[in-house]
């Protein structure tokens, strides 16, 4: 009877702290719930944006270590052509919807898809473009429809507030693009940051070629040095 009775408070016990958990999770999900439901369309996707930059920041560095210089080249017009048939196409669906930049995001999902289309579309261009400008530039400044496409998406996602750093980020987009004015003392950091890692590179393998002259010197020296001093003439006894 003794243990029957332990083994029910336990189970009691076990009930009890059951009930307490689903209670705490039921609690969380009632928090969560309604921090969501506070938070607005705009700001809950503003957030799945800033991890999906990070995303494609780290996807077009990627490609800028592929050595062949080739296939890079054919990635980034994959890309473009990619990026601009969904930007073409997302801008007619965001005219369509009379959305305008700042606003709260429309509830209709097509819409919503639209917006997010063209934000993370422009910010995969505007990476590319900085981080890998001769390609960009070759392939994009020849196309007056992408042109004119992305001058349109530029302006409207910077218009939008989506963006953290916009000031900085588009800015510079539109600066390369000369979308705007160009600063007298403008430079793209990022190809700045290129050509300092490839000088970088060349240094470090002239470096290598340095050294490995080097050791083969050291090593014809010691070579030599092993051999010892040789007698001259023939030796006998005085």
């Amino acid at each position: 009877y003794i243990y029957i009775y332990i083994y029910s408070v336990m189970n009691t016990l076990k009930i009890f702290e059951l009930i307490v958990v689903l209670i705490i999770a039921i609690t969380c999900n009632d928090e969560v719930k309604e921090k969501q439901e506070k938070l607005s369309r705009k700001e809950l996707y503003k957030y799945g944006f800033r991890l999906k930059r990070n995303e494609q920041v780290e996807g077009v560095k990627r490609i800028l270590m592929m050595e062949d210089e080739l296939k890079r080249s054919a990635m980034v017009k994959i890309l473009l052509d990619k990026i601009f048939k969904v930007v073409e196409k997302a801008k007619t669906l965001v005219e369509e919807s009379g959305y305008v930049p700042g606003d709260e995001f429309p509830e209709d999902q097509k819409y919503l898809d639209a917006l997010g289309n063209v934000f993370e579309n422009v910010a995969l261009f505007g990476d590319l473009l900085l981080r890998c400008p001769d390609i960009t530039h070759k392939l994009y400044d020849k196309n007056t429809e992408w042109r004119v496409t992305m001058n349109w998406g530029v302006v409207f996602s910077n218009e939008s507030g989506l963006f953290d750093d916009a000031e900085k980020f588009l800015n510079l987009v539109a600066q390369e693009l000369e979308i705007i004015p160009r600063d007298p003392n403008y430079i793209n950091p990022y190809k700045e940051a290129t050509i300092k890692a490839t000088q970088k590179k060349k240094e470090a393998e002239e470096n290598k070629k340095r050294k490995e002259i080097e050791n083969k010197k050291k090593k014809k020296t010691l070579k030599k040095n092993k051999k010892g001093p040789r007698l001259g003439g023939s030796s006998g006894e005085l």
